[in-house]
């Protein structure tokens, strides 16, 4: 048995000869992807791509409700375009959240990658004519606390595409209790497992929430989630 001392010299020794390296991150966290993948018992669809996806969950699950259609990470706004075109509820809303000036720091990950920076639109705000449509410009964490004052009455959608673990892990943190259960969750990068993927898993072990999946595509780069 190793006493306490000599533990803190092995942890001494190893901090130095191991690199803090997000590839070996990366790496340690595969696995517990593919745990996630086994652990998920439900029977969920998967599809070619996003669109696919989108038109699933909202023909089979929102079918004709009105909807809150919240999406943190616009850039140029196809996504939040695509569910205006299939919801075309009259009392529908959809908010675009985003800086509109690009990564707020670097979005570091094996497999993808981008600087701080990167999805700069200058500003520029997608054009979309639909009076149910809105933006939100500025970081999460000054805009969405003034947002989440308006109470929320229909279904809500929430659609991460913020690619950060940070940005990913506030909104669902700051939006815990408005998450009831049927509030529908799609993840745009969740392959991205340092980030999307794991602000998810550590929310729902802080907060004690569960979910289920409702599709995905075949490379778990999207996937739809429904909380209970």
């Amino acid at each position: 048995m190793i006493n306490f001392r000599g533990r803190t010299i092995i942890k001494k020794v190893l901090s130095r000869l191991i690199p803090d390296s997000a590839k070996l991150r990366f790496l340690s966290y595969i696995p517990r992807l593919e745990t996630w993948k086994r652990s998920r018992k439900e029977h969920y669809p998967f599809f070619k791509n996003r669109y696919e996806l989108y038109n699933f969950v909202s023909s089979e699950i929102v079918r004709e409700e009105p909807i809150t259609y919240l999406e943190f990470g616009v850039f140029k706004g196809l996504s939040i375009k695509y569910w205006v075109s299939l919801n075309k509820h009259k009392d529908s809303v959809f908010v675009g959240f985003d800086t509109f000036s690009g990564l707020p720091e670097d979005w570091d990950s094996l497999v993808l990658a981008g600087k701080k920076g990167d999805f700069d639109t200058g500003g520029e705000v997608p054009c979309i004519k639909d009076g149910r449509v809105s933006f939100i410009k500025g970081l999460f964490q000054d805009s969405l606390p003034i947002f989440l004052r308006t109470k929320i009455t229909s279904k809500l959608v929430i659609h991460m595409d913020a690619d950060l673990y940070s940005s990913t892990l506030y909104v669902l943190t700051r939006c815990e209790n408005i998450l009831i259960p049927g509030t529908i969750i799609i993840f745009d990068e969740f392959s991205s497992i340092l980030h999307e993927f794991r602000a998810l898993e550590d929310f729902c072990s802080s907060y004690m929430k569960n979910y289920i999946v409702l599709g995905a595509t075949e490379a778990f780069e999207q996937v739809a989630i429904q909380m209970l």
